[in-house]
């Protein structure tokens, strides 16, 4: 950047005078005028507060050649970013993942969110927050840690996920860092006895550089997301930087060229510059020193404050000008008004004496007067409220410009981050060779008035199974210890140390500890449609029945997942949808069980895996033997994995997991094509009657736990 000119070259020559009555640049007068019109040059008093005076007696600062104070990079913010961070637009998009093809809009919103949620931590992990989409009514707020950040940009892609990530760093920034501001705000206001309207005057302009000042904080910790901060600005000062076109309020455009320099000098054109070259060239002397510290931070918005309120005070004085004289005159007319109501000064004793006239007209000066005091009270408030409301609020304050999403679809995100919704894109290494539809879904299932009834209803029908699988099953995991005499090594026996003169060598003795090796049971139930009602009702009651059976042996630990795909209620085509009724780790609810019911696809062999890779991931004891029960009625069916496909998939999956420890068995329900699962399973048991699930269920897991 080009840094050869001080600010007072930038902004025009000195000499050079805007006249606000006739709208024209002319020269002085001599005297403070104007040469066309004779009207006084609005100016102010540059000695009116020691910090005005300060700065205005200080040097001029040197500026890039687009105006800009800090040296700053892309679209005006701090540091030049770096590595992966400054990639572009898609940035963000590129590291999360593209999900823009989902169909499911509260699925791709919430894992937007979760990524969100996370990069305002990085910010600072020390500082809580809340993060969510703004609904009606929802708004960013200081005290109680809450960020609202717009969804509506999110709506039907990812094309700004960048910038919704730059408006969230940036509410995180205010969370750290603004709190001296208001605590400041607040001591002066009272220390100054300040009126509502300077009030909110304070607020505004120390929110506009307080803006920067905790962008410029971003660049010392985070520098690589700053790239995020120059989208937002990029974004706002083109969506709404034509607000900022010279307005029917004077005090409103200088407030606008505050806000251009600080933010983003280039919004200042040729015209505007002229304009406002004095305050231009004061601005950035009050403000080049504001962002060394916080203390200089304040003392800046402190004496930009004092300046334009007087700059308001000028212009409300020029608007209700009107001498003593003009008040005199205003007097005298409103007596005559008063006395000609009357009827008049007649000759029958109406008349007023002179010095009745006289209190008269004092009186009705003095009222005069009162009101055009109050007058100009209110003429400065109106100038300064109507000033900040020329000022576009969405480049004041990003928080003002954040669209709502529907208050159902926010139901729904908070519904689905409820069950600890996750999604996972497999690559094709990891799925075995599956190239299409690789991607798994999870949840936790949580129960319901009729997944509660079913689970009831379960535990009364299944009660004889659920206590003889208990009773076949409550010894495994004992430990018992076994002690060997009468040996040459080992311990030395207590009990035949009378033996030592014997000569017998004898001695010793060994101890041999017998445990069961712990037990991982995952039983995944497939979820498809063709399911239907009678066979899941009897896949529910067997997955229940095991957990009641085994919920209380330590040495037993049991998952209970559920599979469909491609669709459901939060999936898309392509996907493997993973329901997860029961795990070490989520134990919370039970009765979720009850809720097992026939949804849409089944692709088998991703679903394994999945199962497979959560369970290895949970487990609570290493090295345990693992046993996964499949309930299913029938062949893989999905998008893209039909018979051709699917098959072999779930073929390779089994082999692959049989390798690496895991006993997998597939129990098919009345009505499977068996050749399709001996294809598939080494293991495998077809279930005419289902009455026989249960007990079968029951000789599976003794015959691996060998009770």
């Amino acid at each position: 950047m080009d840094y050869g000119h001080t600010i007072d070259e930038w902004a025009e020559d000195a000499d050079d005078n805007f006249c606000d009555a006739c709208e024209e640049w002319t020269d002085d007068d001599g005297v403070g005028n104007c040469k066309v019109c004779g009207i006084k040059f609005n100016s102010i008093d540059p000695f009116i507060t020691p910090s005005v005076a300060k700065a205005y007696s200080s040097p001029a600062p040197v500026v890039s050649a687009s105006g800009d104070l800090y040296g700053r990079s892309s679209a005006y913010t701090w540091g030049r970013g770096g590595s992966w961070w400054n990639r572009g637009v898609g940035a963000m998009t590129s590291m999360w993942g593209n999900t823009s093809a989902q169909s499911d809009k509260k699925a791709r919103l919430l894992k937007h969110k979760r990524h969100l949620d996370s990069l305002c931590k990085v910010v600072s992990p020390t500082v809580k927050h809340t993060l969510d989409f703004a609904t009606k009514d929802s708004y960013s707020n200081l005290s109680k840690g809450t960020i609202f950040v717009d969804g509506s940009l999110l709506a039907t892609n990812d094309d700004k996920l960048d910038i919704v990530a730059g408006l969230a760093i940036h509410e995180k920034l205010h969370l750290v860092h603004t709190q001296p501001l208001l605590d400041w705000e607040r001591q002066y206001s009272i220390d100054k006895k300040l009126l509502s309207h300077q009030e909110v005057l304070l607020h505004n302009i120390g929110n506009i550089i307080e803006d920067e000042y905790i962008e410029s904080q971003l660049a010392k910790t985070h520098a690589g997301f700053v790239s995020y901060i120059s989208k937002v600005k990029e974004h706002y000062f083109e969506k709404h930087g034509k607000k900022m076109e010279a307005s029917d309020s004077e005090f409103g455009d200088i407030l606008n060229t505050l806000l251009a320099i600080v933010r983003y000098p280039s919004a200042l054109d040729d015209e505007r510059k002229k304009k406002h070259a004095k305050h231009i060239r004061f601005f950035a002397r009050a403000l080049a020193p504001a962002y060394r510290d916080r203390s200089s931070c304040l003392s800046a918005i402190q004496t930009v404050y004092e300046y334009l309120y007087q700059i308001a005070k000028d212009i409300s004085d020029k608007e209700v000008e009107g001498s003593d004289g003009a008040t005199a005159e205003a007097a005298a007319k409103k007596m005559k008004d008063v006395i000609e109501g009357w009827g008049g000064e007649g000759d029958d004793g109406t008349a007023l004496t002179e010095e009745e006239k006289a209190r008269m007209l004092d009186r009705i000066h003095k009222d005069l007067v009162s009101k055009k005091k109050y007058s100009e009270g209110d003429k400065l408030r109106r100038t300064v409220v109507g000033g900040l409301g020329v000022m576009p609020k969405e480049l004041a304050d990003y928080s003002k410009d954040v669209s709502s999403i529907d208050e159902s679809l926010a139901k729904d995100i908070k519904e689905l981050e409820d069950t600890e919704y996750s999604e996972e894109k497999w690559d094709t290494a990891k799925a075995l060779g599956l190239k299409q539809g690789s991607k798994v879904t999870w949840r936790n299932q949580r129960s319901d008035d009729m997944a509660t009834i079913h689970y009831n209803e379960a535990c009364r029908t299944m009660k004889a199974a659920i206590g003889q699988l208990k009773r076949r099953i409550q010894l495994y995991g004992n430990t018992n210890i076994y002690t060997i005499r009468n040996q040459r090594r080992g311990r030395l026996d207590k009990r035949m140390l009378h033996k030592i003169p014997l000569g017998r060598q004898d001695l010793f003795k060994n101890v041999i500890i017998d445990q069961d090796k712990p037990l991982d049971v995952c039983l995944l139930v497939d979820e498809s449609g063709s399911m239907g009602t009678w066979k899941m009702k009897k896949a529910r009651q067997t997955a229940i029945a095991l957990r009641e059976a085994l919920k209380d042996n330590d040495a037993l630990n049991l998952w209970v997942f559920g599979h469909t795909a491609d669709g459901y209620d939060w999936g898309a085509m392509g996907e493997t949808n993973m329901s997860c009724y029961w795990s070490p780790t989520y134990q919370s609810d039970s009765r979720a069980m009850g809720g097992m019911t026939a949804r849409c696809e089944n692709r088998d062999g991703m679903a394994i895996l999945a199962s497979a890779a959560r369970v290895s991931g949970e487990t609570p004891s290493m090295g345990a033997n693992k046993l996964m029960i499949i309930i299913s009625d029938g062949e893989p069916s999905a998008n893209d994995y039909r018979y051709s496909v699917g098959v072999p998939h779930v073929k390779k999956v089994v082999k692959h997991l049989e390798g690496q420890g895991w006993n997998i068995i597939e129990l098919g329900i009345s009505g499977a094509r068996e050749s399709s699962m001996k294809e598939m399973f080494k293991n495998y048991v077809v279930i005419d009657e289902m009455d026989q699930l249960s007990n079968t269920v029951s000789k599976i897991i003794r015959r691996v736990i060998k009770v």
